[in-house]
C-alpha cells in the first residue's frame, strides 16, 4: 500500500499549524496530498446531547454560544490550514473541508476515503472529549490514525519504529497500514509484552511476514515484572529509541476504556513520541 491521501484533522487549537507542517513533510516524503478536515457541528446536531433538561431560551442561549465557539474554531482552523499551505510545495496541498454536522459522519464520509487520518497527540493526560475523538476518528473511519506530538521537528522522520504486538486483528491492522513507514525505517522493533505462550513464535511469523515486504525487525518479549502491559511496551520502545510506536487501539470494552483502564488510554497517556493506532 502507498500513501496517497492523507487527512489531517484540525480543531481550532494551536497544536493546528504544527501538525499541519508535519503531514506537509509525511506528503513530501511519501509523494501523498494533504487534505485538511474540521468538523463543525451545526445547530441541530449540536442539541442531541442537551437532552430536556433545558428551558427553550436556555437551549438558544446555550446553542448560540456553541455556534459562536465553533465559528472562532472553524476560522482558526482555516487560518492554519492557509498559513501552512502558503509555505508548502502546491503539489502536496490539497483543500479545507469544513464538514457541517456529526463526527462520525464525517469521519465516515472523508475519513474512510483516505490511506492515513493525523491527529494531534494529547499533551499530558488525556480527557475524556480528546480520548473519545481519537477513538472515534479509529473506529468509524476504518483507517490507521497517526497521533503526532504538537511539539515535534516537523522534519523528523521515522527512523526507529516500534510495533507493539499481541496477535490482535487490530495490531495487525495498524502493521499493515504503517507499512510505507516500516519500509522506509532504518530499525524495527517488534515487542511483545508478557510472558504468553507461543510470543516468540508469533513474533517469528510476523517478522517472517515483514521480511518479504523487505523490513527487517528484531524481536523482543518483554516481561511484566509487576507493570502494565502498557508500561512495560512504553518502557521497552523508550530504549530501542523509537519515534513511533504502531499498535492496535480500543480493543477492550467500552467500560474499562470509559474508566480509562484500558492499555490504549496507557499507552497514549504514557508516550511522547508519536503513535499509529488502528482499530
Amino acid at each position: 500500500m502507498k500513501l496517497r491521501r492523507i487527512v489531517v484533522m484540525l480543531d481550532g487549537s494551536e497544536a493546528d499549524a504544527p501538525v499541519l507542517r508535519q503531514g506537509v513533510e509525511l506528503c513530501r516524503q511519501y509523494a501523498a496530498r494533504l487534505d485538511a478536515l474540521f468538523v463543525r457541528r451545526n445547530l441541530a446536531s449540536g442539541a442531541d446531547f442537551l437532552g430536556d433538561s433545558f428551558s427553550t431560551y436556555g437551549m438558544e442561549a446555550v446553542l448560540e454560544a456553541l455556534a459562536d465557539a465553533a465559528a472562532a474554531a472553524s476560522d482558526s482552523a482555516h487560518a492554519a490550514f492557509n498559513t501552512v499551505a502558503d509555505e508548502a510545495d502546491d503539489s502536496v496541498i490539497g483543500k479545507f473541508i469544513e464538514y457541517v454536522g456529526l463526527p462520525d459522519e464525517a469521519l465516515a464520509d472523508e475519513g474512510r476515503l483516505c490511506d492515513l487520518l493525523v491527529m494531534a497527540k494529547p499533551e499530558g493526560r488525556a480527557g475524556a472529549h480528546q480520548l473519545q475523538s481519537i477513538s472515534m476518528a479509529a473506529t468509524q473511519s476504518g483507517r490507521p490514525v497517526l497521533l503526532l506530538p504538537a511539539a515535534r521537528d516537523a522534519k523528523a522522520g521515522f527512523d526507529r519504529m516500534a510495533i507493539a504486538w499481541d496477535g490482535s486483528l487490530e495490531a495487525m491492522r495498524a502493521t499493515v497500514g504503517a507499512m510505507p513507514m516500516l519500509e522506509t525505517a532504518k530499525a524495527v522493533s517488534l515487542l511483545h509484552a508478557g510472558g504468553d505462550a507461543g510470543a516468540s513464535d508469533q513474533l517469528s511469523a510476523v517478522s517472517a511476514y515483514l521480511d518479504l515486504h523487505g523490513i527487517v525487525t528484531s524481536t523482543s518479549t518483554v516481561p511484566l515484572e509487576g507493570r502494565s502491559a502498557a508500561k512495560a511496551l512504553i518502557e521497552a520502545a523508550t530504549a530501542s529509541h523509537a519515534d513511533l510506536l504502531v499498535m492496535g487501539g480500543f480493543g477492550a470494552p467500552a467500560l474499562v476504556r470509559a474508566i480509562g483502564r484500558d492499555e490504549t488510554t496507557g499507552l497514549i497517556d504514557g508516550t511522547a513520541f508519536a503513535l499509529l493506532l488502528a482499530h
